[in-house]
């Protein structure tokens, strides 16, 4: 998870806190496109606040506001608020490595649709588009007509 280089408290709790960061606070917008790296920088979350326990200067209202961060995220994968943390990040872990395996496949499959379309194919979605707006004029004209005639035979009747 961290790069071997990481080895102290203090070096882990820093890569964890630049990737929660750019998750979470910078890259907020992104979290329902990429559900992959999402669900592994919940790992990093957790990491971060296993961490934050370790150091002495942590505040402690630092500590419960990613305490409670923790069990939010845990719950949203159904992971016991008492389960070890090493269990918890497994589990993140493999679901986002799960996650993107699937992400993979969709958008290897999305290219192929993509080049798939074809000269007579076009040809058939412009006129196919035509007739759709031809049909939805017709509509618009025929309830014009029936509102115009509803009107003529209230006048009648006054």
């Amino acid at each position: 998870m961290f790069h071997k280089n990481h080895k102290t408290s203090k070096q882990k709790q820093g890569a964890a806190g630049k990737k929660v960061y750019a998750r979470f606070v910078k890259g907020k917008g992104e979290l329902n496109k990429y559900q992959h790296h999402m669900i592994r920088d919940m790992a990093y979350f957790e990491a971060l606040f296993n961490e934050m326990l370790n150091d002495k200067n942590a505040k402690v209202e630092t500590l419960e506001g990613l305490k409670k961060g923790r069990e939010a995220m845990r719950m949203s994968l159904n992971i016991s608020p008492k389960a070890k943390s090493s269990e918890a990040i497994l589990k993140f872990w493999a679901t986002g490595k799960m996650l993107y395996a699937a992400y993979k496949k969709n958008k290897k499959k999305k290219k192929k649709k993509a080049k798939e379309l074809t000269p007579e194919i076009a040809e058939r979605a412009a006129v196919l588009a035509s007739l759709k707006k031809q049909i939805a004029t017709a509509k618009v004209n025929a309830q014009r007509a029936a509102t115009i005639k509803a009107q003529e035979k209230i006048e009648e009747v006054k």
